[in-house]
């Protein structure tokens, strides 16, 4: 299979059941770039609009919190997170069958998920069992959603899969503002409306491992996800914990070197987007 340019799959986004087109570690590695570069410039619209209204992240959010202070229990709730969250937003964007149906067991967790972090509120996990109960709520959710699931296949699945392949713009587009939006609870852990408008970040990478997903299979949207996560929050904290000179120091420099190697090479994949090369 060969993939659609970015520009104009996201001009018409479709959905197949084939095999995804071959990638390699460079290719990779350039759309990882891609990710960065696009959630930086989405980060700098969040920080304008955060002082045109004068919207503070509390220093108590989740999303300070994971940042400020390295832990066992950040490590807990970010580990299974990228492969979870790639089975729950992304798995369906397909019309194979058995994808389908897997992304629809997983996505009704993170509509709950969406309802008990944003609108009700829960607090920053203290502990890694405190951040494995949440995993643990969001299971029985899974496993009743998986059990409604096998009942399509069996009895409405070719309907439930031609509905993917007729609705495949309206369903890729949903999957990327629910991704974006069921982040919002880390900026305010809930309590203020205005964190749906700092998700700029997450709904660009959304978009981008999106169509990473449909392109080359969900296994390289799931290994983007991660390398993502790990060069977001990593820096933070080796700048927070690294001594000038200490051990750390030379870590951070190294990664910090790499980041921006990673980010350059993003900009020439934008280029050849903006071309329609990518």
């Amino acid at each position: 299979m060969h993939h659609r340019p970015l520009l104009s799959f996201l001009r018409r986004p479709a959905f197949t059941s084939s095999a995804p087109a071959r990638l390699t570690s460079w290719e990779w590695l350039g759309w990882l770039g891609l990710l960065i570069v696009v959630a930086v410039i989405g980060g700098a619209l969040d920080t304008l609009v955060e002082r045109t209204f004068h919207w503070a992240v509390p220093a108590h959010s989740v999303w300070m919190a994971f940042l400020r202070h390295p832990s066992w229990v950040v490590v807990t709730v970010l580990l299974p997170a990228p492969a979870l969250e790639e089975l729950g937003f992304r798995a369906f964007l397909s019309s194979a069958p058995g994808f389908v149906f897997t992304g629809l067991a997983f996505f009704p967790a993170y509509v709950y998920a969406f309802i008990r972090n944003n609108l009700i509120g829960v607090p920053t996990p203290t502990s890694p069992a405190a951040a494995l109960s949440g995993y643990l709520h969001a299971f029985w959710i899974v496993l009743a959603a998986g059990a409604i699931s096998l009942l399509l296949h069996r009895y409405r699945g070719d309907a439930v899969v031609e509905l993917f392949r007729r609705r495949a713009a309206w369903i890729f587009w949903i999957s990327c503002a629910a991704f974006g939006a069921e982040h919002a609870f880390l900026y305010t852990n809930g309590s203020a409306w205005w964190g749906f408008v700092l998700v700029m970040p997450q709904f660009l990478a959304g978009v981008g491992l999106a169509y990473i997903r449909v392109s080359y299979g969900l296994r390289w949207s799931i290994a983007s996800h991660y390398a993502f996560d790990a060069l977001a929050v990593l820096p933070s904290w080796l700048y927070l914990s690294a001594v000038p000179h200490g051990p750390l120091y030379g870590v951070l420099m190294a990664v910090m070197v790499a980041l921006l190697g990673i980010m350059a090479y993003g900009l020439v994949v934008l280029g050849r987007v903006a071309r329609l090369r990518w």
